[in-house]
């Protein structure tokens, strides 16, 4: 019996150190290497193509701006959040479409300082309880342009047919404070789940619009990533070529600039 335990014995010992050397897995990806929180559970680009699932999936967040100084010095740059509408395919796949008042608080910040995010995290399906720990989550960032006027019919039709009870107050229906704005992604940050089993890090919006239909967006892990059709590719490449210009125009704190440019 002695010598089965000292085998035993030995035999974690040996199991422990090598546990002990392997590399830890990154949790959360914040050494500013895109591809650093690489995860056992999926790739970068499958969870490029999970997270572009988990946004066309849910269409609702919470929209956040930082606070201007209307209330006064005390609470400008504070972060300011709340839930809002989106659907994610209306007018062009990946991009947030949003239905907004001038008179909700992140659209009056939004005049100051054209710097919002959008965070979003799976909703549990009926007659499953959830966990928004353990659920995928995302948080998009970039900014608001107002949609094009030649594109609001289509995005009435596309945006009631996702939110039935938008319909009372889509433009022309009585609430005239309300407009159209498309959600500019400038960068993105997903949790698929607790790190080293999934992965947790920033994805760039090239690699997130390439990614395309990766499936369901719940799983991980095996998925093949659809590659992307190279006329969408172009035009996607054409948009963002237009983007810096866009950027440019909404940080510098030019409000006379920004409220014409935005038609707020």
């Amino acid at each position: 019996m002695a010598p089965f335990r000292f085998a035993l014995t030995v035999s974690l010992a040996v199991l422990s150190a090598a546990v002990l050397a392997l590399p830890s897995p990154p949790c959360h990806g914040g050494s500013g290497d895109t591809h650093a929180a690489s995860a056992l559970g999926e790739t970068y680009e499958q969870a490029a193509g999970l997270a572009r699932n988990l946004v066309k999936a849910t269409g609702v967040g919470t929209f956040m701006s930082l606070m201007n100084n209307r209330r006064g010095d005390v609470l400008e740059g504070y972060p300011f959040g709340s839930v809002d509408y989106y659907a994610d395919d209306c007018d062009a796949p990946g991009t947030p479409l949003m239905l907004l008042s001038h008179l909700q608080i992140n659209v009056q910040n939004a005049r100051s300082d054209n710097r919002v995010s959008l965070a979003i995290r799976k909703l549990p399906a009926e007659g499953e309880r959830g966990s928004p720990m353990v659920d995928p989550r995302v948080t998009l960032l970039g900014y608001l342009v107002p949609l094009d006027e030649d594109k609001h019919a289509r995005a009435e039709a596309c945006f009631v047919a996702k939110h039935g009870d938008a319909k009372w107050w889509v433009p022309g229906r009585g609430f005239h404070d309300f407009k159209w704005y498309q959600f500019k992604i400038e960068d993105i940050y997903y949790v698929g789940g607790f790190g080293g089993l999934h992965y947790i890090g920033w994805i760039d919006v090239e690699t997130y619009y390439r990614a395309g239909d990766a499936g369901s967006g719940e799983g991980s892990g095996g998925r093949t990533i659809e590659p992307q059709h190279e006329e969408k590719k172009e035009e996607e490449e054409e948009e963002e070529e237009d983007k810096p210009r866009i950027r440019i125009q909404t940080r510098k704190g030019q409000k006379g600039l920004l409220q014409q440019q935005l038609q707020w």
